[in-house]
């Protein structure tokens, strides 16, 4: 710990973001996210679905009744996965520790990487790990992978600013960057 603490002393503070998650935070990452990704989500249901109805088509001619519950029973299981469990899912993050109990993280933003700390613990991170960086009119999300993000509140900058933050983490990461 004391050599992190020389090393934090030595390395400049750059950036430094205090934001506490919480329930409308999160929210505004659901509808982001939706928004983002709702094309290619749909479309692939779609797809999917279509190739399960020809099949039970397919079936219907060939006069397989047993097939065909089987498909239909598959349809009906896919359709449900596919739009009932993002909501199951939002929901049990809503009701979670992390939302639920206000959780904190304090990024701190170096020239060569960033921490993020809270209750849990502290994550060091080079740029070239984010998997993207994308803006809206509240917060910056970092995503680690296509699933895991954190979320940044513009207006939660205790060093420097969102616009200068913008600049620097789209020179960071190039083309990873959405705004």
């Amino acid at each position: 710990n004391i050599k992190y603490l020389q090393l934090e002393v030595i390395m400049k503070i750059l950036f430094k973001n205090i934001t506490a998650l919480n329930k409308d935070e999160y929210l505004e990452l659901i509808k982001f996210h939706g928004k983002k990704n709702n094309l290619k989500y749909y479309s692939y249901t779609a797809v999917m679905g279509l190739i399960l109805i020809i099949g039970m088509s397919y079936q219907i001619i060939l006069k397989n009744y047993v097939s065909l519950i089987l498909l239909a029973l598959i349809f009906i299981g896919f359709l449900a996965y596919r739009f009932i469990e993002p909501y199951r899912k939002s929901e049990k993050e809503i009701k979670g520790e992390k939302i639920q109990g206000n959780l904190i993280n304090t990024y701190i933003f170096y020239d060569e990487n960033f921490v993020v700390k809270n209750k849990y613990g502290k994550d060091t991170l080079k740029y070239r790990k984010l998997f993207k960086v994308y803006e809206n009119t509240n917060a910056f999300y970092l995503y680690i992978n296509k699933e895991d993000v954190f979320i940044m509140e513009k207006d939660k900058f205790e060093i420097g600013n969102s616009e200068d933050f913008k600049e620097f983490i789209s020179k960071k990461i190039g083309y990873k960057f959405k705004s």
